[in-house]
């Protein structure tokens, strides 16, 4: 059964390292760079986990966790 990471995080170079060391692990990973996008990820992806940055632009990782 395949893993299924969505990674949220506004900086760009931090996802890319996530994903490339989960993806090196065998998970799929699911990216999105701010929370109004990571919370349609959620509803679309259905991941297993979220990696979650809390200051991010928009809405926070706070704000994200009470939506969610």
């Amino acid at each position: 059964m395949e893993r299924k990471i969505l990674v949220v995080d506004d900086d760009r170079n931090i996802v890319r390292v996530l994903q490339t060391r989960l993806e090196a692990n065998q998970y799929r990973v699911v990216t999105a760079f701010d929370g109004d996008e990571g919370l349609e990820k959620v509803a679309s992806e259905k991941p297993d986990l979220v990696i979650l940055d809390v200051m991010m632009p928009k809405m926070d990782g706070y704000t994200f966790v009470l939506k969610l």
